[in-house]
């Protein structure tokens, strides 16, 4: 399916919106476009309606729908009363973690569960922003440009020096256990990525008082994650009230491959379905 454009109130979003069932709001991490797929397509396959949104920055969403996670929730409040959708679930992935925490605390009617992915849910630490800046910010298009490029020609190269960032385990040891379809999935990441205006602006967002969440959470992290620390799964498990953590065994922030992949995927939708909202009598004889 195309992606979508609507003109809100604060400017141009993209989205997509596909598949039949309970609707999940995807949003996907710094440096995800609307090409890159972290497995949560198959969501759709599963029996759920997926709504895809670009975040600020990212595709052609403008930077101005949102340079705060809070001010971007509002805009995703307006995309779900244009859509008609009066509650969904939402995963939020790494740097998407403000912005699901954000839109779960200030409109918790319209959230049913939040599912958080490798997810910030503390300020960036200052030598991750300090780099974000450098390699990401004016220069983005040009990083990105050269890195493709050189995955074309030197993929092994290129995979390492991203996984450096995404380990606390040797990246090179890494890169040698990964199975073919693992090394599809990290090619195929960075070959559609690209940062835009949104992840300087992701480098900027501040995550809300965890402890004043009302809505179930499900945080999945990995303690070998070298990008999201597993404090930010700490901190989650000791302040949300409706918390739950799962430690994914995985060696690296991609916690989405590697032999416990089949296991996030099983905790995703054991999670999803216990938080499924039943449609209404209502809604039910509408829908025939």
């Amino acid at each position: 399916m195309k992606p979508v454009l609507l003109e809100t109130s604060n400017g141009l979003v993209e989205f997509r919106y596909e598949g039949k069932g309970p609707v999940i709001l995807l949003l996907k991490g710094g440096h995800c476009s609307r090409d890159t797929d972290l497995s949560h397509q198959s969501l759709i396959h599963e029996g759920y309606k997926l709504l895809t949104v670009s975040r600020p920055g990212y595709d052609k969403t403008d930077i101005k729908t949102g340079k705060t996670p809070e001010d971007f929730a509002d805009t995703l409040i307006e995309i779900l009363d244009h859509l008609a959708i009066p509650s969904v679930q939402v995963i939020s992935v790494s740097a998407a973690g403000p912005t699901g925490l954000a839109l779960a605390y200030y409109y918790p009617e319209r959230v049913t569960s939040l599912i958080l992915e490798a997810a910030l849910v503390t300020p960036w630490e200052v030598r991750f922003k300090r780099k974000g800046k450098l390699l990401f910010g004016p220069a983005g298009t040009l990083v990105w440009k050269g890195l493709r490029g050189l995955l074309k020609v030197h993929p092994d190269f290129v995979m390492k020096m991203m996984l450096k960032e995404l380990t606390t385990e040797d990246p090179e040891k890494l890169l040698k256990q990964l199975s073919s379809q693992d090394r599809k999935f990290v090619y195929e990441m960075l070959a559609t990525s690209h940062s835009g205006k949104g992840f300087s602006a992701d480098l900027e967002h501040q995550p809300i008082d965890l402890s004043n969440l009302t809505v179930p959470v499900l945080g999945m992290y990995a303690k070998k994650d070298g990008s999201v620390h597993y404090s930010n799964a700490i901190l989650l498990q000791s302040l949300v009230p409706h918390g739950e953590i799962y430690e994914v065994p995985a060696d690296s922030h991609l916690i989405w491959i590697g032999e416990h992949a089949n296991a996030v995927w099983r905790k995703r939708l054991d999670f999803l379905q216990k938080h499924t909202r039943k449609p209404s009598a209502k809604q039910t004889v509408e829908s025939l």
